[in-house]
């Protein structure tokens, strides 16, 4: 097992004031909505927001991102509220960074590093854990000078929990040099993990895969417990489901799916992020149809609505099939929000997931979609070959069937996909 950087810090931030800067391109509601974000994004990692600021600029400022009057004006206030931590709402450059801590004397977090703190405390597996090792430490390279996380060496036996520093070697050196070895070891664990998975989506290949994807909090993992009778978390919090869960749904007209709930999107989500947990979003890029949920109450949704397709497009996987759940539609106040969205998708679902509304309707839907993949077909089965009947009761919708004495005339749909399975017992109409 490699050695994991770890976030939980001796004595982490406690207590934080939050700094969102519009820019020149940028809203005001946009710049308030997104520092609302951050806030909720502080208190699920278990740090108490004591104050909120916007700037305005043109552009960042390239020493302390914002202005050097607004640094000044800082510094009483984060001194009289107690404040330990800066958390800005942007991705600070290594300088920047220790420019705000050598000029306000407490630990600058960007919105980047607050969301790998998140990830890191709410990993539970062994996969998800090494993801947010790799998304950590890619992150950690290039600030190792002042990082507000520390380094935590596992023993790897004897006395010593780190690595041995060579002649003439600095410490940032030193450093620098475990950062890479540990990401070479969690690559190479995550790729043992990769072919595990894969030899598990080969035995489940001829399975229609459906995927949930969405904006964190839109409501997934209630929805997915709701049509599987299974109990993965469900939290009112940012990023309550990291891990895929893949489970058979049964649907009305008796096909079967592989439904898979995934991990919550988010604007500006890090890169590093994305590129590690590639091997769970596999479940997304490889699904048969996407089912897009959405918190139709949330004031921007179409800006998470925005924010999951921009994922999706550096997923390569924006030509899936996909279906608009409109989820939370008991918690709406304005009719004329929903009005909005509904011209942009007319062919939405409205369904609450919490009260259980518009399931039945959602779950016809997806019957019929997968039913009308494939043709009427008309097929005379052996009783011998009992597998391909169960093939059509299990993926196709079975609409006739005669038990004669030679074999089971039967009338049927069929998705394209598994045609080939059952070619040999076609008979012209």
């Amino acid at each position: 097992m490699p050695e994991l950087y770890d976030t939980r810090a001796p004595n982490p931030p406690s207590r934080a004031t939050l700094v969102g800067v519009k820019l020149r391109d940028n809203l005001m509601h946009e710049t308030e909505e997104s520092l609302q974000e951050l806030r909720q994004l502080a208190e699920t990692a278990g740090i108490q927001v004591v104050c909120e600021t916007i700037q305005s600029r043109n552009t960042p400022n390239p020493t302390y991102f914002i202005g050097e009057g607004k640094v000044e004006e800082l510094k009483p206030i984060v001194e009289e509220l107690d404040a330990d931590a800066i958390i800005f709402d942007e991705e600070l450059s290594p300088a920047q960074t220790r420019n705000l801590e050598r000029a306000l004397d407490i630990v600058a977090i960007d919105r980047t590093g607050l969301i790998l703190h998140v990830f890191a405390q709410r990993a539970l597996t062994k996969e998800a854990r090494l993801q947010v090792s790799l998304a950590q430490l890619e992150y950690a390279l290039p600030r190792l000078t002042r990082m507000w996380t520390h380094l935590s060496r596992l023993a790897t036996g004897g006395g010593g929990g780190g690595p041995i520093r060579g002649p003439g070697e600095t410490q940032l050196e030193m450093d620098r040099r475990w950062i890479r070895r540990n990401i070479g070891q969690v690559r190479k664990a995550l790729q043992a993990v990769e072919r595990q998975r894969q030899v598990q989506r080969k035995n489940r290949s001829e399975k229609i895969k459906v995927s949930f994807v969405g904006y964190t909090n839109a409501g997934k993992s209630t929805l997915f417990n709701l049509l599987t009778g299974e109990s993965v978390l469900a939290e009112d919090k940012l990023f309550a489901t990291l891990d895929s869960t893949t489970r058979r749904v049964d649907l009305p007209e008796k096909q079967q799916i592989l439904l898979s709930d995934t991990v919550g999107f988010i604007k500006k989500l890090p890169h590093q992020l994305v590129a590690a947990f590639k091997a769970t979003l596999e479940e997304v890029v490889e699904a048969d149809l996407l089912l897009h949920v959405v918190d139709v109450s949330h004031p921007e949704a179409e800006a998470q609505i925005a924010a999951v397709n921009e994922v999706l497009a550096d997923l390569d996987a924006t030509d899936i099939p996909m279906l608009m759940i409109f989820n939370k539609i008991d918690n709406l106040k304005a009719e004329d929000d929903l009005q909005v969205l509904r011209s942009q998708y007319p062919d939405a679902h409205l369904i609450s997931a919490q009260r259980g509304d518009g399931i039945e309707t959602l779950m016809d839907a997806l019957s019929n979609r997968f039913v009308e993949l494939g043709p009427d077909l008309s097929l005379s089965i052996p009783y011998t070959d009992g597998k391909a009947l169960d093939l059509l009761y299990k993926h196709g919708t079975v609409l006739n069937a005669e038990y004669a004495a030679d074999a089971i005339h039967v009338k049927a749909r069929m998705p394209n996909r598994y045609l080939k399975s059952v070619s040999k017992f076609l008979v012209s109409s």
